[in-house]
């Protein structure tokens, strides 16, 4: 696991040490990277993200993504930005809300209608599969 490059050994825990303020966190950076599956139209291919901590309160937390995968066709062409929002609602309860967009470096190539659907169709799938993993852990 990367680790954060500020407070690493305090964001994440259930109450934040008395010396330290939530908004601290707030610009706290890590780097991650991993290897995609091998899909219908791509062979597997490595993924490298940037991650960083945009917001961090009691009521909700807040992480900015952007991602990269050179090893694709066209993958130089484009970065792949997600923003999460996860807000405590109280009573054990919380609300994720997520966006995606497609950034092309320079003039966007050809296809990239099609890389655009390719990412928010796999943005999303992992939207429902980290949702049934907070459910399935929450209880």
């Amino acid at each position: 696991d990367e680790q954060w490059d500020v407070y690493n050994e305090s964001i994440g825990l259930t109450s934040t040490p008395d010396d330290v303020d939530n908004t601290d966190f707030i610009g706290a950076e890590r780097k991650c990277q991993y290897l995609v599956p091998k899909s219908g139209l791509m062979k597997a291919n490595m993924a490298y993200e940037n991650i960083t901590i945009v917001e961090y309160s009691d009521y909700c937390f807040a992480i900015k993504k952007v991602t990269t995968n050179p090893d694709v066709p066209f993958g130089s062409t484009f970065e792949c930005h997600t923003l999460m929002t996860f807000c405590n609602l109280g009573m054990n309860n919380c609300h994720l809300v997520a966006s995606v967009e497609a950034r092309f470096v320079g003039k966007p190539p050809m296809i990239a209608f099609k890389i655009k659907n390719g990412m928010y169709n796999g943005v999303t799938d992992f939207f429902v599969a980290l949702g049934e993993v907070i459910c399935d852990h929450a209880n």
